[in-house]
């Protein structure tokens, strides 16, 4: 997969080269500019803002005067990595990895900062605050000037920079040979260290830097092109990892391997010592070039790499950078399929990732053969349980139907509604998805039942949508998805209204379990389930009146969920809420359900007089049934039945007119 990405990369950057500096940003913090002449003495020490220092941060409206400056002077100085930062710093506190520049931030660690004498108060005053973060300021330049003198030494041995004559001649070296050209102005730039930190340190911008900015003093006495040059042999020199064999080594991207750690090196692997596969440092540097721009968010997270289709591939990462904000994925792929009029797309691994504090986490890496954006025929949620729009308590209309188009529509509506807005998440405005990152439980709607069910099953989700695989879910998954999900809501919510069956989320739930029953089922010739609600009310309607009779599993359940959202109704209660249709859902054997609708009929039989005659037939019909039958297949048809509008309520006269 590894010479995937790096072919995947060469071929991007032959067709679009510009998507090196793509989205490159400054990092916030205060950028300074020093000139030293051949004498070694400092020719802009009064330092000009635009000119010779400025301060920038990703989020500025306008970029500063030296916005170009500081990007490319950043590039020629960061770090591969921070481990490697070591080699400059033992003590990491210097972040750059240059002679010709000294990177640091004001970030203590949490430990270090017991030690520095700071006001702790937990509601400081903006003086406080301000205080704190002199001292911090302070505390960390007394840190780095300490570490100066190894930086310097450490940098310049890495850099093969020579104070002295040497025996090799190269483009750095004087016309004599005797030193590196830039040598008195480097060594000028150290000696003058202090005194160039005390006039950044009077500069207004200084005062405003936060523990997390960076101060960036450069050496700019040294051409541009100079220090680019001799980091890029750096680079070159210290990509590969361990030890090296035949001009190959170990990579640092996504492969590292530790030799403290020998458990998991390949015991048995017929490759030298143990490491299956070794990288040229060409390969390394591709790998390195991609990690960079990975990071920047140029490329779609998950990120589909097409085998033997550079084209397609160009044609992704144009599409995904053509806006300065991300293209979602879904609209990734909706514009691709637009603009090369394809129906699919095949042949690709599909790699998610995440950049964390640690660095880039590969979460998920397959190959999908196909990857079909629309499904065969359009879905459709049929509102079977007339969910309406409400406006405070008044109910204003009956909600449409919900047509899904493409899988990511069904991760839009049906997702998103499943798990309470906690797996796809659409919060003022924005839509986010989890399907690998960390979920906190406390923050998930619906408590542990929900944030259980997330963590099962949210991987099937992701290879159902994402990877075309039909076979991630089935309906025994469905099933248990879906009355899992309503049982959180049952577990939760409180009833707002008048009528136990007004709760516009489970109504919502119940419709997509009928709605997309059959899409889950191998046999397609299954009955079109959420017609069969339609079915089932009609002939509610007509047990109510006494014109039918009850007559399978299907319609008990559903009559006695007609029931208890009736009896439920009737319960005084101050603050009702959908808990108490837990007792119901606990009976495994439908006479263990009669009895305990019996029960409540005889709490509540004072009550149970307006709408007599309805009442009546439906409930001789459900508790006179002798099938006692399991529940559980019938759960669903259970709920609907709660939740559906509950026919005992209508007048004859009503059902009249409407026929």
């Amino acid at each position: 997969m590894i010479q995937e990405i790096i072919n995947f990369t060469k071929d991007i950057l032959a067709d679009y080269p510009e998507l090196t500096k793509q989205k490159l940003l400054p990092d916030n913090g205060l950028y300074v500019f020093v000139d030293i002449d051949a004498n070694g003495k400092w020719i802009n020490e009064n330092l000009q803002k635009g000119k010779d220092y400025d301060y920038c941060n990703k989020n500025m409206d306008e970029q500063p005067l030296l916005f170009r400056d500081c990007l490319r002077y950043q590039e020629a100085t960061t770090y591969i990595s921070m481990n490697k930062v070591k080699a400059f710093d033992s003590k990491q506190k210097i972040h750059s990895c240059s002679p010709f520049a000294v990177i640091f931030n004001f970030n203590f660690s949490a430990k270090d900062k017991e030690g520095l004498g700071l006001n702790t108060e937990k509601k400081p005053t903006p003086e406080i605050k301000a205080n704190n973060e002199r001292i911090i300021r302070t505390k960390r330049l007394e840190v780095v000037k300490s570490r100066l003198k190894d930086y310097k030494r450490n940098a310049m041995s890495i850099y093969k920079i020579k104070d002295a004559a040497d025996n090799k001649s190269d483009l750095f070296s004087n016309a004599d040979n005797e030193s590196f050209k830039y040598m008195v102005q480097l060594n000028a730039f150290y000696d003058k260290l202090d005194e160039i930190f005390k006039k950044v340190e009077q500069l207004p911008e200084y005062g405003k830097l936060t523990d997390k900015d960076y101060l960036k003093v450069f050496l700019r006495s040294v051409p541009i092109d100079t220090q680019e040059e001799l980091y890029d042999s750096y680079v070159k020199d210290n990509l590969l990892n361990g030890e090296e064999i035949g001009n190959k080594g170990v990579l640092g991207f996504l492969t590292a391997y530790s030799s403290k750690k020998p458990f998991i090196v390949h015991k048995t692997s017929s490759a030298i010592k143990g490491i299956s596969y070794r990288f040229s440092v060409d390969d390394a540097l591709v790998l390195f070039n991609f990690e960079k721009m990975w990071k920047r968010k140029c490329f779609p997270n998950p990120l589909p790499i097409v085998v033997d289709n550079k084209e397609i591939n160009t044609q992704i990462i144009r599409i995904f950078n053509e806006k300065i904000e991300p293209v979602p994925y879904k609209e990734l792929m909706k514009l691709l399929f637009e603009k090369t009029k394809q129906e699919c797309l095949s042949n690709y691994y599909l790699l998610n990732y995440r950049n964390t504090k640690d660095g880039m986490v590969l979460d998920d890496l397959d190959f999908v053969p196909l990857f079909r954006f629309k499904f065969s025929s359009m879905l459709k949620i049929s509102n079977v349980t007339e969910s309406v729009d409400f406006l405070g308590n008044k109910k204003v209309e009956i909600k449409p139907d919900v047509k899904i188009e493409n899988v990511f529509d069904f991760e839009f509506f049906v997702v998103k509604e499943i798990f309470n807005n906690s797996l796809v998440k659409i919060k003022d405005g924005n839509y986010s998805t989890n399907y690998f990152g960390e979920i906190k439980p406390e923050f998930v709607s619906g408590g542990d039942i929900m944030y259980q069910l997330i963590m099962k099953y949210r991987k099937a989700f992701y290879d159902y949508i994402y990877k075309s695989q039909e076979n991630a879910l089935n309906i025994n998954m469905f099933d248990d998805i879906m009355y899992q999900s309503i049982f959180s809501n049952i577990r939760k919510d409180e009833i707002r209204t008048d009528r136990f069956s007004s709760n516009n989320s489970i109504k919502t739930k119940i419709n997509i379990w009928f709605s997309l029953y059959s899409l889950f089922i191998n046999n397609k010739n299954n009955c079109i389930m959420a017609s069969k609600v339609t079915e089932l009310l009609t002939k509610m309607k007509s047990v109510t009146f006494g014109n039918a009779n009850l007559e399978t599993p299907e319609e008990f359940a559903f009559g006695a969920g007609q029931l208890v959202s009736y009896l439920i109704d009737r319960s005084a209660a101050a603050n009702k809420t959908y808990a108490l249709l837990e007792p119901y859902l606990q009976k495994s054997k439908s006479g263990q359900l009669q009895d305990a609708i019996a029960q409540t009929i005889a709490v509540y039989k004072h009550d149970i007089a307006v709408y007599k005659g309805n009442f009546e037939n439906l409930s001789s019909q459900v508790l006179t049934d002798g099938s006692n039958v399991d529940m559980k297949p019938l759960l669903k048809f259970f709920l609907a039945g709660c939740f559906c509008p509950c026919v005992i309520y209508e007048s004859r006269n009503e059902n009249k007119k409407q026929s």
